[in-house]
């Protein structure tokens, strides 16, 4: 059975008449003269005459051919047949229509978005389908889900399904997909089963190890996987925003900031003179140029002063081209005050290199070229017995032998109040006295020394490593998967051990390869209390010169004062949830994302800390955060979220290599949108077109070679 997937179009089978009406006006009788000089050639004529209308006639029916077969062509004719079944019916089907809901789909091409056109290409899958097919439409982010729409045979419900999706800010693997796929082809009695994907090819899209062995599962499930490829066989240029990382030092009234921005260039030209501007509070503030090679990034730095104390919102765009939503980048800039924080060095040393503070202080304001805002103090026991201890945030005492006993109940008063204290042991420390003098901040009672194989230190143990507890405490999670990867690269050759009970709320962020703990903090009452069972000099372990001594101190600091950084606040992508912890007479938080939703959470706790996590981060941009209606002291009031930028590198998959992923399954890829019909075909199809077409091509030739006779 022939039927049309453009039937509308075989109208145009009525341009025959076109050379019909031509050779009949030229066959117009003529009034003819008889005489005597022609008579001779009369019999002659009469044969050529008979050969010129059989030519005449060949011609006409070749060129209405011609014009019958080009109107047939485009209306796309196409031949039912049954791989199954009787003769005569047509075969049930199941189907399952995916379309990618990635960013990269929001990519515009001659007007329409790649997403538009695939959900074109759905409806007309859809509309295609007989009241025996049944089908589900999905999206690639609809994977997450834990419960999807089932098979249904209605197609009013199938297209109300298509016309909710949207293109989402998300980056996610196809493959999920066809698990779902897979999961809900199971469920179906038919003998055919489908999967149609619509997508641009996006090779980052792509889990190739995914087919290790979901290969298999998707074979002995479907009967065929037909894409549409809607980006064609086009190559996409796009040049992004893909990373924008802020820091600030402040002075007087005001802060002086930096942005720098990184844009990539995902194309194989040059991009010249590219104009990116900064935007500080809804204001434009700075502006600069960008000269960026072929597949090649970019990085240039801003800088600007604002307000000191609040937090600041702003965003950083170029541009816009056919991928406009990774042109824009968002960031929160945190001027709060410095952080004062005391060292108390329990063992000076002439060499300043050997003394028990040279590296924390090195870690937490490192010079000029990396501006912090924490503000370090070095004193001896001496001093420190003299000091007024209110006008500082933190205090360090490190390798402290001893001190007076008004001096321990000052210092517990000053952590009760709100403030912190970090002990760091050594060679002075004695594991009785601070048992006894300082129970009241200890988070662990120290037990005995260890020693471990190093130059100086005889042992015949190899020497410990650190290694996270706390993965998600605020002072780790902050820290990169480098830094993180890195604990395991210091070394330790002398550690405290401690007592297994701790003395109150506590908790162990970092362990060595033992599991003896390293690093415990403890909540007492408004403040907090750390200790290190090693040293932070050189003298016990080599962490203080590994890469991540310094973002780990810096972030210790900023957590035990309260205060937040820039990467807290510019941590959260799109889809993953954002935490931060939070003071403790916080009952109530209201979150408003870009569009204006507003959404109430409650602090949950952890560990006697509360934190909070927020999950509806589904679109880039700035969110305000109130706590009763109104920002809160010492609360950030604003956190950015921006996208994964994998999708911003638009570079296909191959073909060959999809072809390869799936083998043994029959597949079809279709680089053209408006050929999604040799989709539509499947099993139960065969198309004609390119039959037609040739066919039509054959008759041109012959009528050219005849025309010219």
């Amino acid at each position: 059975m022939i039927s049309f997937f453009n039937p509308l179009l075989l109208f145009g089978i009525l341009g025959i008449s076109i050379p019909i009406i031509i050779h009949l006006i030229n066959k117009k009788k003529a009034f003819s003269y008889k005489f005597a000089a022609i008579d001779f050639i009369f019999q002659t004529n009469k044969r050529i005459s008979v050969k010129f209308k059989l030519r005449q006639l060949i011609l006409l029916i070749l060129r209405a051919s011609l014009i019958a077969f080009l109107a047939i062509a485009f209306a796309r004719p196409f031949l039912k047949t049954f791989s199954s079944g009787i003769s005569g019916e047509n075969v049930p089907t199941s189907n399952v229509i995916i379309l990618d809901d990635s960013y990269s789909m929001q990519y515009t091409n001659n007007r329409d978005s790649f997403f538009k056109s695939a959900k074109a290409s759905a409806r007309e899958i859809i509309n295609n389908l007989t009241k025996d097919d049944e089908a589900v439409v999905i999206s690639c982010s609809s994977s997450r889900l834990q419960a999807l729409p089932g098979l249904d045979y209605d197609k009013n419900n199938l297209l109300d399904s298509l016309d909710k999706l949207l293109p989402t800010y998300l980056s996610v693997p196809i493959t999920s997909s066809l698990d779902k796929s897979i999961e809900i082809l199971n469920t179906s009695k038919a003998s055919i089963k489908r999967v149609y994907l619509l997508t641009d090819m996006t090779k980052n899209s792509w889990d190739t190890d995914w087919f290790k062995t979901g290969n298999e599962r998707l074979r002995n499930c479907v009967s065929s996987v037909h894409i549409v490829n809607l980006s064609k066989d086009k190559i996409l240029k796009n040049i992004a925003i893909t990373n924008v990382e802020s820091s600030v030092v402040t002075s007087g009234t005001n802060a002086d900031c930096c942005v720098n921005v990184t844009v990539s260039n995902f194309s194989s030209t040059k991009a010249k003179e590219l104009l990116a501007q900064v935007f500080i509070d809804q204001k434009k503030i700075a502006q600069g140029f960008f000269n960026i090679e072929a597949n090649a990034s970019e990085t240039k730095e801003f800088c600007f002063n604002v307000e000191r104390g609040i937090n600041h919102a702003g965003w950083i765009e170029i541009l816009k081209d056919n991928l406009s939503v990774d042109n824009k980048r968002y960031f929160v800039i945190n001027t709060s005050q410095k952080l004062d924080v005391l060292l108390v060095d329990g063992d000076p040393k002439t060499n300043i290199y050997e003394s028990e503070t040279f590296y924390i202080e090195k870690a937490l304001n490192p010079g000029l070229e990396h501006a912090s805002s924490i503000k370090p103090t070095i004193i001896s026991v001496h001093e420190f017995n003299n000091f007024e201890l209110a006008s500082f945030d933190i205090i360090f005492l490190c390798n402290v032998e001893t001190l007076p006993f008004e001096k321990i109940q000052e210092l517990e008063k000053f952590v009760k109040g709100g403030g912190s204290v970090v002990f760091s042991v050594g060679n002075k420390v004695d594991s009785n006295y601070y048992n006894n003098s300082f129970g009241a901040l200890l988070p662990n009672r120290l037990y005995t020394i260890k020693t471990f194989s190093s130059g100086s230190l005889i042992s015949e143990e190899q020497p410990l490593h650190l290694k996270p507890v706390e993965r998600m405490h605020p002072i780790l999670n902050i820290l990169s998967e480098t830094d993180v990867s890195t604990l395991s690269s210091a070394k330790f050759y002398r550690i405290f051990y401690v007592d297994p009970t701790p003395l109150g709320d506590c908790k162990t962020l970092l362990s060595f390869s033992d599991d003896t703990p390293a690093v415990i903090i403890r909540q007492i009452e408004g403040g907090k209390s750390v200790l290190f069972t090693s040293s932070i000099d050189r003298d016990w372990t080599d962490m203080p010169v590994k890469s991540f001594f310094l973002p780990l101190m810096q972030q210790l600091c900023k957590h035990l004062a309260g205060n937040v950084s820039e990467e807290i606040l510019n941590a959260a992508m799109v889809d993953n949830a954002w935490q931060i912890s939070c003071p403790n007479n916080i009952n109530n938080v209201e979150i408003t994302n870009p569009e204006g939703v507003k959404t109430i959470l409650q602090p949950q706790l952890h560990y006697n800390e509360k934190f909070l996590s927020y999950v509806e981060t589904h679109i880039p941009g700035i969110y305000m955060i109130t706590v009763d209606g109104k920002p809160l002291l010492q609360f950030p009031e604003y956190f950015a979220v921006n996208l994964n930028t994998v999708e911003s590198n638009l570079s296909k998959i191959d073909k060959k290599e999809i072809a390869a992923l799936m083998g043994g399954i029959n597949l079809t890829i279709t680089s053209d949108v408006n050929e999604s019909g040799v989709v539509l075909l499947g099993e139960a199809k065969k198309t004609m077109w390119s039959t037609i077409l040739f066919l039509t091509f054959c008759i041109l030739i012959v009528e050219a070679f005849i025309s010219r006779k």
